[in-house]
This record gives structure tokens, C-alpha cells and sequence, in this order.
């Protein structure tokens, strides 16, 4: 089971085989665009430097930095 994340405090549990992201399909063609890919980390990173979470340390925006310069290549 996942927890969906929105705004602080809202957690909504939500069942992983039910989502589409758990689809083979939909993982093929995400995967096979790194373009894609990137937009999603890039949108990831947005949502991690807005809601700010307490385990969201410096050394995690790097990596994530360091994964979209890669990805631009």
C-alpha cells in the first residue's frame, strides 16, 4: 500500500495494483522516453522543494540535480 501525498496532513492510502502507474505499459512507455522521465523527476523535485519534508535533505537535491543534468544529455 502507498500513501498518495497532497497537501500536509492529507494522506490518502491508496492500493498500488489498483493505480495505473503499476501498469507494464505504461511502464514501457515511460521508460523508453527519457525525456519524459526527466519532466517527471524535474516535476518530483518541484513538489519536494514546495512541501519541504523534513527527510528531504541537501544531499537528496543533488542527486536529483545531478540526474536531470544526465538526462539533458
Amino acid at each position: 500500500m502507498l500513501i498518495v501525498m497532497g497537501r500536509p496532513g492529507n494522506r490518502t492510502p491508496h492500493n498500488k495494483a489498483a493505480s495505473s502507474f503499476s501498469s507494464t505499459e505504461n511502464q514501457r512507455n515511460t521508460t523508453s522516453d527519457g525525456r519524459s522521465l526527466a519532466e517527471v523527476l524535474a516535476e518530483v523535485r518541484s513538489l519536494l522543494e514546495d512541501y519541504s519534508p523534513a527527510w528531504y535533505t541537501e544531499e537528496h537535491q543533488r542527486r536529483i540535480q545531478s540526474a536531470l543534468r544526465l538526462a539533458s544529455l
